[in-house]
């Protein structure tokens, strides 16, 4: 791209869902590391991305702890912040994320913000199991909505078959990963997360063609699943 190309550069928004559900005690400061080191990298990979971050649980399945404010701004966990809890309403914590994320697009077009480019991550060791206001069947309708309007998903999912929980909500296979729920799983799926967004930012910058479908660039975290799952 020339110095001189009057296109701006668009930035990525990544809304980031992470459950703290109870069932994550066992794994919490591997995700707070993970996390931070995640979070870390994607800071030192520049300037142009912004991120909310969400974490639910039964007690509050919208606990927003960073709202829209540039990677930069963003705090690290810790465990004050991250305090595994609760149950699993996974359906009503993803429909109430991405209204938020629609109507943070909607502001930004009615005051002529540049566009974003929409990524959202959902984070879960466990299935569903407390949902009181989404199905399944509406979340997929969701995903497919904001995927039609050039929206990119990722799953990464641990104690379940994340590749039939991401596909039964319309994620693509190629955006999905299982995970060993323990410190060496953990580790290699906010790594592979983390290559999977600076590749895609890259990819950004640069103008290069690439597959929203396909955006694991490596899979560390899934190949090591599968060899301590046989």
């Amino acid at each position: 791209m020339s110095i001189t190309d009057p296109t701006p550069t668009p930035n990525l928004h990544i809304t980031f869902l992470l459950d703290r559900s109870g069932s994550m005690e066992s794994i919490a400061s591997d995700v707070i590391g993970g996390f931070n080191r995640f979070l870390t990298d994607q800071q030192r990979d520049g300037n142009d991305a912004a991120m909310t971050l969400v974490q639910f649980d039964s007690q509050d399945d919208h606990e927003v702890l960073t709202d829209g404010i540039a990677l930069s701004a963003v705090n690290p966990l810790n465990g004050t912040t991250f305090q595994p809890r609760g149950s699993t309403p996974l359906f009503d914590a993803i429909g109430k994320v991405l209204d938020r994320a629609t109507r943070r697009v909607d502001a930004r077009a009615a005051v002529n913000l540049p566009v974003e480019e929409q990524l959202v991550v959902l984070f879960t060791d466990g299935e569903e199991n407390m949902s009181r206001t989404f199905t399944a069947t509406a979340i997929k309708a969701l995903i497919k909505a904001k995927e039609d309007l050039g929206w990119s998903f990722m799953f990464l999912g641990a104690n379940q078959d994340a590749f039939a929980s991401g596909e039964r909500l319309g994620v693509a296979p190629g955006n999905i990963s299982n995970f060993m729920a323990d410190d060496i799983g953990s580790e290699r799926a906010f790594a592979d997360l983390s290559d999977a967004v600076k590749s895609k930012r890259s990819n950004m910058r640069n103008r290069v063609a690439y597959s929203k479908a396909e955006l694991f660039t490596e899979r560390s975290a899934e190949e090591d699943f599968q060899r301590r799952s046989e």
